[in-house]
């Protein structure tokens, strides 16, 4: 992810390795941190990528009403959750979408910018990647056939929400406490991406 800020005056947002003592209780274990840092909105920034798959977390301290520009280097499928907060979504010639806690979404991801809709408060998010040569190689169900037809077209678009089971609300718990710096950490660590994406596809084809 890419942000930048719709403001003006034209504000660059200033990215950070140190992070300050009040954000660091909301650092994980699974990912180096990151602070992006505007007078309108500061963003924890964590990402771990494993051969096409990724898992990140944002959390978003909004000071001022602003809209944050978002891009992406390659199409993607993502399944995102809210975990506390709220955000609009908002996709070129689409409707608003109110992202908020209670379940996770279903996104498709082109490289065409969209828009999140920030209000002054604390939002995390939480969300797993599936980049389209990682859904080459897993098994052809007719879900995964559907979502690569579907990232083939090129156009972001929100396709389902559904709720979190046990399985995956654990599977998310044990995934930002592991550092997966290791040899075997990191076998662990693509080990439950793969348990996520199965997961998730085992639910049926998008609605």
């Amino acid at each position: 992810m890419h942000f930048r800020l719709a403001v003006t005056p034209v504000e660059n947002i200033r990215i950070r390795e140190v992070i300050p003592l009040k954000y660091c209780q909301f650092v994980k274990r699974f990912a180096k941190p990151y602070l992006h840092k505007s007078n309108y909105v500061n963003m924890l920034y964590q990402e771990r990528n494993m051969d096409g798959f990724a898992m990140l977390r944002v959390v978003f301290y909004i000071k001022q009403p602003c809209l944050v520009i978002v891009s992406e280097d390659s199409p993607r499928t993502v399944i995102q959750e809210i975990v506390s907060g709220h955000m609009e979504l908002l996709f070129k010639g689409q409707q608003p979408l109110l992202l908020q806690p209670g379940g996770y979404d279903i996104l498709q991801l082109s490289t065409d910018e969209y828009a999140l809709v920030l209000q002054p408060g604390i939002c995390e998010m939480l969300r797993f990647e599936f980049e389209e040569s990682v859904m080459k190689t897993v098994s052809k169900t007719a879900t995964v056939k559907q979502w690569l037809d579907k990232l083939r077209a090129g156009k972001s678009a929100f396709y389902s929400h559904r709720p979190i089971d046990e399985k995956l609300q654990s599977l998310q718990a044990e995934m930002q406490y592991c550092r997966a710096f290791t040899e075997e950490e990191q076998e662990w660590f693509n080990e439950k991406l793969d348990e996520v994406f199965e997961r998730v596809t085992e639910q049926g084809v998008l609605r």
